[in-house]
Order: C-alpha cells, then structure tokens, then sequence
C-alpha cells in the first residue's frame, strides 16, 4: 500500500480544475488508438482512392508535430472520381461553440516530393445537417515546402457559417484539383485558435516537481507558472537518462499526468517543456527518474477506486460546489442530476482519507448555499444551471426543470448529511440546510392528474406549457432510479405521496410516442448519461397518450439460461444498477420483487449475452457494451458495467476490473479513471469521461468493500419509516 502515499498527497493538496486531456477547441490532436484512427471516415468513388484501414485514416506514431502520433493522408484525384475525409469532432460534452472571430489552424507536412500547393485539399465543416463553403487550403499557406511541418491557418468566417450555435461534427477535406500522380501528406493538431494570443516568450526553464512509479503507471507533476502564452505541457521520457522521446501533450488545466510506461520493474526518465500558442517550446526541467514495481491486486482496485474519485475532486465549479459536466468560455454550466455521484465520491474519498473532510464539506456546503438561492419550481431544479448566477441555462431556447435529477442531487445530499453528523455548529447548520432542500420539494404538485400519483420526470420552465406536460414529457416510472425518486416523494414530511405512489410508479412503465422539446438539446454534449444511445422503446407503447394508462413491468422471459423477471431489457444495465448505488439490493424486497435476485439475474444475462454475441474480445471478463447508435453502428463497451457487477458477484466484479486495467489500461486508464467508452471492434476509445461511470465505479467498489453508502442511506430517518411499510427486510415478523 505503500505505492498509495503519494497519490493520497496528490488527492489532498492538487486543487486545479481539470476538464479533459485536451482543449474543447481541439479537433485532433493524437489517436488514443495506434494503427487506425476511428475518429476518422475515408469515402472515395470513380477512379479517385483515399488509402484506408476499414474506412479509416491510419495513425503515423514515427512522424508527427506533436506527440505522440498524426494521421497519415495518402490520396489519389482523379478527374473521374472524388474523395471526401471527414475527421469527426464526437465530444460528447467538451463542445467547441464556432466563432466568427476565431481562425482553424492545421499543420500539415508534404511528404511526396512532386505534390504542389495546388495538389493540396480542398476543406469544409459540418455541422449536424449542414455544411459550410468548401474553401481551397493552398490559399491559406504561407512558405510551402516539401518535407517540413507547415501552418494552414484558416479565418473561421471564411466558413460563411450561419448558425454559431450549432455545434460542429467535423472538418472535412475533399478532393482538390485532379492529378494522376499519388499525393501523401500528414494532419496533426486540427484546432480552433483565437485570432490573438498571447505571445509572450518562455524565457524560463520548465519545472518537474514530482515522478513517483507504482505498478505500470509513473505519476509526474509539474508546476505551471502564471504566464498567460503557455498553451501545453510536453513529456519526454527516456530508458537510459540520456536519449529522452516526446511521449504526449497535456493542457494547462492539468498540473499532473499519469505516464503507462511498456515495462513494469524498470527505471525511466522523465524532463518536460512548456510549449506556446505557435509550439515553440520553453528550456528543458531539470530530469526526474521513477521506478515501477508491480502491486498487489487489492492495492491496484485501490487505486483505481481513488482515480475514479478525483475526477470529481477536480471537476467543479468554484461558484456553486456543483459537479461541471463541460467547460465554457462564457458560462459555468452545472449539471443538477450529475452533481449526485460527486457528492458520494466526495464522502468516499473522507472516509478513505484520500482527501481532506475539510474539503467535502466545504465543498457540499457551498452546494447547499448555491440551491437554497437558486431558481426552482416546487423545490425542483433544472437541469442545467449558471453556476455563477443560479438561473437556468437555455440550449437552443430551451430547458427544464429535472425531477429525478432533483431527486439524485437531494438523496445524496441527505445522505451526505448522515456523514456529516458531528455535534458542532457547522455541521449542524449544513444538516438543517439538506433538510430544508428536502422539504422544499412539494411533491404533490409533480404528479399528473387523474394518474395514481405518478411523477413526471421534467417540468416545464415556461407556466403556460404546463398543460401540455401529459402529452409531451416522459413520466417517472419502471425499475430504474424512479425507485429511489418514489421513496424520497412518499417519505418527504411536508409533502407526501400516498404509499401506493411507489408501486404504481415502479412496478409499471408510462411511455409516451411524443417527446418535449428538451430532448432535442445536445444531450451528447449535456447529458452524463449512456441512456440515451440505448433505450429502445417497448413495444406495448400506446398509440393515445392523452389518457395516463400504465403497463406492467413484469414481462418475464428466460434468456441465456437466465430467468428474467422483466423480460429482456432494451437499454444498458447502468439504468437497472443506479437504484443500488445508494441503496443495498438485499433492502429490496416485497410481494412483487426480491431486487437482490433481479440484479443477480441480469448481470448473469448480460454477461452471458456479451460474451456470447462478441464485442471484439476473447477475454470473457470484459464486457458491458451498449450499442451508440450513429452513422457508423459501433458496439462501445462501457467500462463502468463489468465492474459494478462487484456488488452482487465479487469474484466477477475483481475479474472485470483488473482485466479492463490489464489488458487496455494503456489507452482506457488515466488520472480520473477509465474512460467513457472502449470500442473494439473498430479500434476506438473515448477521450472523455462521465459523471455516471466515474461515480458507479468509486461508489461499487466501496459499497462491495464496505457497504458506506448503503449504511448511511438506510439511516436516513424519513426514509427509515416508510420502507419499513414497503419492504419485507424491514420487518421482524416476517420469514
């Protein structure tokens, strides 16, 4: 455990904000992936070619601009054919918002010597279903030479755009002038610029503080000075001191980085540079060496339980103590539904004394100021907020209010007020703040008429709309997280839904054909939640849906061997396991359903399902995909399912675990844990990360290690009472 120390400092004393591992601004800057780039779609037709790996650019890891890798474009114009080169921009929250005053920087080096400017692409973006003008890149080069690294610097109104407000999908390049001879040129660091920078020149050395070695990973930190020119911090690592090799690029927002080094049980070398906004870089750090050395299994699930929560440690807004699900130049945007997991992560990380109780709690007590003033209806938020004004935030006109995520945030806090339960001042003033973000909630106004008490799940920000909530939003129902959402409502002290609420609510499903106008935001860029790339809708849905009619749940089938009381589920078993981030399975259990039994029976199903149908692996404990629904089809898998497995089955959850570090922590692990997604059939891994994966993981592993957050949920004293009239478990004279 000694191998912990460090990060445990790390955890306590690191306070910057980090967002990702590049810019928002950023289009490419390396493939996470070597060989092929999935990011990237090759088209060609007639007798023009695009070299390509089933339909992708391939990666260049010997030439690039910067480190570690470029894309390779080799391309033949025929005048009886045309090529098109999409490198797709599938941020799913990071969005760079398109700038009139900005220009689109490329660096590009020639490598065939016959290739003239004329010989060069022509680009355009796109934007969903749009496209700007086509515009020709020779005319945006300056001193073009063959065999150099050059800069097409692109004025973004040149694009003629017309909605900044779109987010873009991609840069495209397209044939130019037609030749019979083969063209080969290398793309690296595709971005968005501002027209000015600062260009003050890094006149100092770099500074290295720190490379402490554990297992496979070196973790480096370094300390930025305030010069406003520095862009990026680059890595060089050697085997010997003395030949060093650019490994990577890291953002300013970032003053730490963990390195996976190929060999475990060697001695590396690490020195590092500033670089600016033109990629001239600073003097060298001074050299610091680390040492690997392989951990035990339960000191390695340690750390990545520790990864997972400093995601949320690092991810906030300074204003209101909320979770921040994108990064804005304008705007600090606060999700309300994905502040809930970072709550619990935050109590995790106290009780583990990965962090400081001083830090939670100001943390969390700044949240409870931030709501108690913040716009709300009936005690509910919306979804997204300004963190620095507290009002809604709109997206295309639209928002709403979020009832469930209401509900997420507000089960959290209460149980963070069980942690926090010290007979002292502050404490007990935060306490009296949960308990009145709590009672605000006036759950009778949430219901649909005439419904038995069903929720809805959104409402509204305009009153005049209210009428037609019936028809155009989804209502809260089925066996998911509206579990948790009917037991805070039945069991609130000011407004209580009647008992049966919960039994009408989730042992049945309310969908409706029409959806509001809120999910037509970019839920890829706001929404923390894979839901939306899986849900199918089931077939029972009602052709009328002015009439509040609710079918059964319970659709019981047998698949894979496995009895499945609720039939085959059409979306990812995330949906099914958030009820039981906070709430323990064996808890669960009344006339209808033992959800201890349930969670047992899908994990069997869906690993056996995976396995079965093959999601590009052989290695049986990898699994959990969901299908992202896009142009392409892909099969992601979703590395916070296998593992959370860990509450029900904990041979299985380890297995997972160790076997997604193992075998792809190299591109899926960093410093806040596993990324968002693992495509192995085409080679693909997000470089991104989600709020809901981030906090499944850090809080299964505990809740399988300790049961923390189940201890303190089940606690809770309003909720106390009303489980006891709900669930066997609860009662002492039953079997």
């Amino acid at each position: 455990m000694k191998y912990l120390g460090f990060l445990v400092f790390f955890f306590i004393f690191c306070s910057v904000k980090v967002y990702a591992d590049t810019y928002p601004e950023v289009v490419f800057d390396n493939s996470l992936v070597k060989g092929s780039y999935a990011k990237s779609r090759v088209q060609y037709a007639g007798a023009s070619w695009v070299e390509n790996v089933n339909g992708h650019l391939l990666v260049s890891d010997t030439l690039f601009f910067t480190p570690g890798n470029a894309l390779s474009l080799r391309y033949l114009s025929n005048e009886q054919g045309h090529w098109d080169v999409s490198l797709r921009y599938s941020r799913q929250k990071y969005h760079y918002r398109f700038s009139n005053k900005d220009f689109l920087s490329i660096r590009i080096y020639i490598k065939s010597e016959h290739t003239k400017l004329a010989d060069l692409p022509r680009i355009y973006i796109g934007q969903r279903d749009k496209v700007s003008d086509t515009l020709d890149i020779s005319s945006y080069v300056e001193d073009f030479e063959v065999g150099k690294w050059l800069q097409v610097k692109v004025p973004t109104k040149e694009f003629k755009i017309v909605n900044l407000e779109e987010p873009i999908n991609g840069i495209h390049f397209i044939q130019n002038v037609a030749s019979s001879d083969l063209h080969h040129i290398f793309i690296d660091q595709v971005e968005f610029l501002p027209a000015k920078y600062s260009e003050v020149k890094l006149s100092t050395n770099a500074v290295l503080t720190d490379a402490i070695g554990y297992d496979r990973i070196v973790h480096l930190k370094w300390q930025l000075p305030l010069t406003p020119s520095i862009r990026y911090i680059k890595i060089y690592r050697s085997e010997d001191g003395e030949v060093f090799r650019p490994i990577g690029i890291r953002p300013v927002q970032m003053q730490s980085c963990l390195d996976i080094v190929p060999v475990v049980g060697q001695k590396y070398f690490y020195k590092i540079t500033w670089m600016d906004y033109n990629y001239e870089e600073s003097l060298f750090s001074a050299v610091k060496e680390a040492s690997t050395k392989r951990m035990e299994n339960d000191a390695l699930i340690t750390l990545i339980q520790m990864t997972h929560i400093n995601y949320f440690v690092e991810n906030f807004d300074i204003n209101s103590g909320m979770y921040m699900p994108y990064r804005s130049k304008e705007k600090a945007i606060v999700s309300t539904k994905e502040t809930a997991p970072a709550v619990l992560a935050l109590l995790i990380g106290v009780e583990r004394k990965f962090i400081n109780r001083q830090l939670a709690f100001n943390r969390i007590s700044k949240m409870t100021y931030f709501l108690l003033r913040a716009q709300n209806k009936y005690g509910v938020f919306p979804s997204y907020f300004d963190g620095r004004k507290g009002v809604p935030e709109y997206r295309r006109g639209f928002s709403s209010y979020d009832v469930n995520g209401t509900a997420s945030l507000i089960e959290a806090l209460l149980i963070a007020r069980q942690y926090f339960a010290a007979d002292n001042e502050s404490e007990r003033d935060l306490r009296s703040r949960i308990t009145a973000l709590y009672d605000n909630v006036n759950w009778q106004k949430l219901v649909v008429e005439n419904s038995n008490n069903i929720l809805r799940s959104k409402l509204s920000l305009m009153e005049e709309e209210v009428s037609e909530l019936p028809v155009a939003a989804s209502l809260l129902s089925g066996p998911n997280d509206a579990i948790n959402t009917y037991l805070l409502a039945i069991g609130s002290s000011k407004y209580p839904l009647p008992i049966d609420a919960y039994r009408n609510g989730v042992y049945n499903r309310y969908d409706v054909r029409r959806y509001e106008h809120i999910e037509e935001l970019d839920t890829d860029i706001y929404s923390d939640s894979v839901r939306q790339d899986v849900y199918n809708p089931l077939p029972f849905m009602r052709e009328r849906f002015d009439t509040v009619a609710g079918l059964s749940v319970m659709q019981p089938s047998t698949q894979f061997g496995v009895y499945l009381p609720l039939g085959e589920i059409g979306g990812s078993l995330m949906d099914l396991y958030k009820p039981f981030l906070t709430i323990e399975p064996r808890e669960l259990k009344d006339s209808l359903m033992d959800w201890d039994k349930v969670l047992n029976s899908y994990i069997q199903y869906v690993k056996r399902r995976d396995n079965e149908s093959g999601v590009g692996t052989t290695n049986s404990d990898i699994w959990g995909f969901y299908q992202h629904r896009d142009s392409i089809g892909n099969y992601r898998i979703n590395p916070a399912i296998a593992p959370s497995s860990i509450i029900a089955d904990k041979e299985l959850g380890v297995a997972s675990v160790l076997a997604l570090y193992s075998q792809y922590g190299h591109i899926l692990f960093t410093e806040y844990g596993f990324r968002s997604w693992l495509d192995l059939r085409n080679d693909d891994v997000s470089d991104e990360y989600l709020a809901l994966n981030q906090g499944a993981i850090a809080v299964m592993l505990e809740n399988a290690k300790t049961g923390l957050i189940w201890k303190l949920y089940k606690e809770i004293p309003e909720l106390k009472r009303i489980r006891k009239e709900l669930f066997f478990t609860q009662k002492e004279d039953v079997n």
